[in-house]
């Protein structure tokens, strides 16, 4: 009966271990004139970290969006992030890359034709918002980038995405702003629909 009532309480302390572990993050997302255009959230998922983004005020069509290796969001384009996230050298741009793609690769951001994204979802494999390997707050964290142009799968370095136009950091520790978000608000008419 002792042994039950030990494994019990381990039991209880682990999972409230696991409960202060961060599950989701939620950053904004600036422009180059510094303005919060939307957010971007970072969850925990069976198959990864499932990265949601809502946004306005961006130019319709498909953009390349990826997470880059610093999170500096200085502008006007947003250089200071660095490179795309790779956490193996070997690695190229690009998720149709034949020799592998950098862990920080995603599919193209559509915007619709009023410039707002409703819903962007993607699942980053081999990320993890716990600490170790894949961790996307290691090294200080990481910085998410969308590109003016879409991302063609394969170009080095960038995809042929074009410039930086939009960036948001992410730190651990640190949450988006209070107060209003354009991304709220795309958010809120997405569910109404």
């Amino acid at each position: 009966m002792r042994k039950l009532i030990f494994l019990i309480g381990i039991l209880i302390i682990l999972s409230a271990c696991q409960a202060d572990a961060e599950a989701v993050h939620e950053i904004d997302i600036k422009n180059q004139d510094l303005d919060i255009i939307g957010k971007a959230k970072f969850q925990t998922d069976p198959g990864g970290v499932k990265v949601s983004v809502t946004a306005e005020g961006l130019t319709p069509g498909f953009h390349g969006i990826h997470l880059h290796e610093f999170p500096k969001c200085e502008p006007p384009n947003f250089e200071s992030a660095g490179n795309h996230w790779s956490n193996e050298a070997d690695k190229k741009h690009g998720l149709m890359h034949p020799e592998g793609h950098h862990i920080g690769d995603m599919t193209n951001l559509e915007v619709s034709g009023d410039g707002t994204v409703a819903k962007y979802e993607y699942v980053i494999e081999d990320a993890t918002l716990q600490d170790g390997n894949g961790s996307i707050f290691k090294d200080g964290g990481k910085a998410l980038i969308i590109h003016s142009g879409q991302d063609d799968g394969v170009s080095q370095p960038s995809g042929e995405s074009g410039e930086r136009i939009a960036c948001g950091e992410i730190i651990k520790g640190e949450e988006r702003s209070q107060g209003q978000n354009p991304g709220d608000q795309v958010e809120k008419e997405a569910e109404e629909k």
